[in-house]
């Protein structure tokens, strides 16, 4: 968040008063550039204070978490659910085809305790052994299944599913000009509110997904619609298919009356063209066509950057959801109504949740301690488009994602290190984890930064990855070793305190480098009190001109000798903004 706010100033700011209706402060309210970053300031804020605020209600209850990983994998999962979305009941049976990867006695799975359990088969065959225990329920085999044999595990389950006042995961009932509405939202611990799951970030299945609905609504989904169906009790199934690996918290299921419309997006080779689908209110038609025409044009932009949309043969697509916030589930965004249904320019928001289609759909994290690699990359590239759009510096632009506070919105660790919290720090993952990526840019160098993050998307292409995969992806790219800057950047809190003074005599400029702060870096054996960087200092001239020199500090107080032929005024330390600091 740009300013002095902090994050519960600025989500008690966006309760008190209209939604995007207030500029931060020191700029004007008719600054298009300061309109859009603190637009997606709030959207961060009360994204992830929402998902943080769910985790807290729930806990109160029972135990929600990270699962503890099981000697197998899932293959596919077919979701067969009828949404009653008037009644706010859901009916139905999920089919996990899976392989066991060592000698298999039992697999565990999680089913929200407001939801019953009519029956359990293996491979068609009833199971007789269930313990269920709040929401574990754990199926036992005997004989224990083989290495690499392959079974299908169907669970018939229904009921009032749960959710926390609105907030949280599950099922989010709703309703709109009095028509009844549907929506999921399952990140990061919440799939098992509405179907029985094994929650494991890190195994991707491919997904079918059978949504009945009632007549006159629509079932939306990820992937690509396959068939509807008009069944004889008056309801319609929408028959979709994700063939790309998918993690469980990115499947969605929508129900509702939506009036839906496209556009086209053309891939990057000239010839593929891939639908853009969206799925709005019936009454926000008119507002959402307007607000998402620049849409292809992200994607492009993205995809030369990137690569290309990683899932150019499905759709990419948004879908209405009310939710104060927006969920990148894989092919089909749910956005909160506000960003969609109403007039205004919400170019950043939508940016941030097409980046995650690459970066935490493609890529997932490969733990929810490495949460960053999906939030921070998703602002760093909504910080690119922002620039773009406004022909602005990318540098100029992301140092309004900044409190310039020594501990204060981003002086928490990009790196999660309570996997079962990870939206406990809303500045540190988003904004911090954005800074880091655009450090490492201008440490590495342009065609290292991307040959980098290239190399990196290849490797883990439909996959997961962490935060070392990431560290190994570009230190091979840059040729030597980046965990110093990792230590510093990801792994510990708070930022560098800075104070600079020089004197000139003759041809010589000296400049000294100081740093003050007073924590130390984590993980790192030496030099614990000092953070290694490249600093610009730009030299300004007494005749106007100016040049930047940068100098290596790796030293906790260090002196530069720089030649110089004219006289120098002043000497400015990082006024491109490649460093997240204080200067003092």
């Amino acid at each position: 968040m740009p300013g002095a706010r902090i994050r519960l100033a600025a989500l008690l700011l966006a309760i008190a008063t209209p939604l995007f209706a207030v500029a931060p402060a020191g700029r004007p309210s008719d600054d298009p550039l300061c309109d859009s970053i603190c637009d997606a300031r709030r959207f961060h804020v009360e994204e992830s204070t929402l998902k943080a605020k769910e985790l807290f209600e729930r806990a109160r209850t029972e135990a929600a978490g990270v699962q503890p990983h099981q000697a197998l994998d899932i293959e596919n999962y077919r979701i067969d659910i009828h949404i009653n979305s008037a009644g706010r009941t859901i009916q139905g049976t999920v089919t996990i085809t899976f392989h066991p990867t060592a000698p298999l006695g039992q697999l565990r799975l999680r089913l929200h305790p407001a939801l019953n359990m009519s029956g359990a088969f293996l491979d068609g065959t009833i199971l007789s052994t269930i313990n269920r225990r709040g929401s574990n329920v754990t199926l036992a085999f005997a004989p224990e299944l083989l290495p690499s044999s392959r079974h299908e595990i169907a669970v018939s389950y229904g009921g009032s599913p749960v959710t926390s006042s609105g907030l949280g995961g599950g099922i989010l009932f709703a309703s709109h000009a009095g028509v009844p509405s549907a929506t999921t939202l399952s990140e990061p611990f919440d799939s098992y509110a509405w179907w029985p799951c094994v929650d494991d970030v890190d195994d991707k299945a491919t997904l079918d997904m059978i949504l009945t609905v009632p007549s006159g609504m629509i079932g939306a989904s990820n992937g690509i619609l396959q068939e509807v169906l008009n069944n004889p009790d008056g309801t319609q199934s929408y028959l979709w298919r994700e063939s790309y690996p998918i993690a469980n918290y990115l499947i969605s299921a929508n129900v509702t009356n939506y009036a839906s419309f496209s556009d086209t997006y053309s891939a990057l080779n000239g010839s593929t063209t891939m639908p853009v689908n969206y799925y709005v209110y019936p009454e926000s038609l008119q507002s959402a066509t307007g607000n998402v025409q620049a849409v292809p044009d992200m994607i492009r932009y993205f995809a030369e950057l990137c690569g290309e949309y990683p899932f150019i043969d499905e759709k990419y697509g948004m879908v209405a959801f009310p939710w104060g916030g927006g969920m990148e589930h894989q092919t089909l965004t749910s956005m909160g109504d506000a960003f969609l249904g109403r007039s205004g320019n919400f170019e950043a928001i939508y940016a941030h949740e097409l980046a995650h289609q690459w970066w935490g759909d493609e890529v997932t994290c490969g733990t929810w301690n490495d949460i960053w690699l999906n939030e921070g990359f998703a602002t760093y590239f909504e910080v690119l488009w922002i620039a773009r759009s406004n022909g602005l510096s990318e540098s100029d632009v992301i140092s309004q994602y900044d409190d310039g506070a020594y501990n204060g919105y981003l002086g928490g660790s990009v790196y999660v290190t309570n996997a079962n919290k990870p939206f406990a720090d809303t500045g540190a993952i988003y904004d911090k984890g954005a800074w880091v990526l655009h450090m490492l840019r201008h440490v590495v160098g342009e065609a290292a930064f991307w040959q980098g993050l290239a190399d990196y998307r290849q490797a883990h292409a439909y996959g997961n990855a962490t935060t070392d995969d990431l560290r190994h992806a570009f230190e091979a790219a840059y040729g030597r070793s980046l965990a110093w800057f990792f230590d510093e950047w990801v792994y510990t809190s708070k930022r560098p305190i800075y104070s600079l003074a020089s004197s000139q005599g003759g041809s010589a400029l000296t400049v000294t480098l100081t740093q003050k702060q007073k924590h130390l870096v984590r993980r790192r054996s030496e030099q614990r009190d000092t953070y290694i960087m490249p600093v610009d200092l730009t030299l300004h001239y007494q005749d106007g001109s100016a040049e930047t020199r940068s100098v290596w500090n790796d030293r906790r107080i260090q002196t530069f000798i720089l030649p110089v032929n004219q006289d120098v005024a002043a000497v400015g330390l990082d006024e491109d903004h490649w460093i997240l600091k204080v200067v003092r």
